[in-house]
């Protein structure tokens, strides 16, 4: 199963690489026009492939395997418009489930959605977040955090990129209800590894 949170470059251009290389059995993605040229090509590659594609929305449920299921929390169907960013906005947000542990996977999506997400009562209680926007300061609000009261963040950002993420506020905020031991960051962790029975977590990194 590949997932597409979202059309812009930095989401699918590795994406076409995999679909080229590897067996991909099924892709979802939320409902988009084709929005580049590398999304075209993208969708292209899907379709000579005949891979079985989905464009998924809220209230949705991919189960994976006996106790392992994946809830989609965003996009409403029909999208939402007129935002400060569309595109960040209809972000795919989903939590994976597996037992009592639970991964809410963010996208890009910015404060604005986090009170929608809120004010939809979505389920957005985890055990561990990936905090949205790489970092940045546009997402991961005081009030979201206290909603999902995760156990652990986890941000995907590069080494020292062009952009500050994550953003020190950000940081700060992860910092008010976490511990600095489970704060993990790419750009100085590595990959990080989240490895699950369903009912216990263990966390490894590439950086001692």
């Amino acid at each position: 199963l590949m997932i597409s949170t979202q059309p812009q470059f930095d989401h699918i251009a590795g994406q076409v690489e995999v679909l080229q290389q590897y067996t991909v059995n099924r892709v979802i993605s939320p409902e988009m026009p084709p929005y580049s040229s590398t999304h075209r090509e993208w969708l292209k590659v899907i379709d000579n492939k005949g891979i079985r594609y989905n464009s998924v929305c809220a209230g949705q449920e991919i189960v994976l395997g006996e106790s392992l299921k994946i809830e989609v929390l965003h996009p409403p169907d029909g999208l939402v418009e007129n935002t400060s960013e569309d595109i960040d906005n209809n972000g795919l947000v989903l939590c994976l489930k597996y037992h009592d542990i639970n991964f809410l996977f963010t996208a890009d999506i910015r404060e604005e959605i986090e009170w929608y997400l809120i004010s939809q009562r979505a389920a957005l209680k985890s055990t561990i977040l990936k905090v949205a926007h790489h970092g940045s300061n546009s997402s991961t609000s005081s009030q979201f955090l206290s909603v999902v009261n995760p156990e652990v963040a986890i941000v995907s950002a590069g080494k020292d990129n062009t952009f500050g993420h994550p953003h020190p506020d950000t940081e700060a905020r992860l910092q008010q209800i976490l511990n600095n031991d489970r704060i993990f960051t790419t750009s100085n962790k590595g990959t990080v590894d989240c490895i699950t029975d369903g009912y216990r977590l263990w966390i490894k990194t590439e950086a001692p």
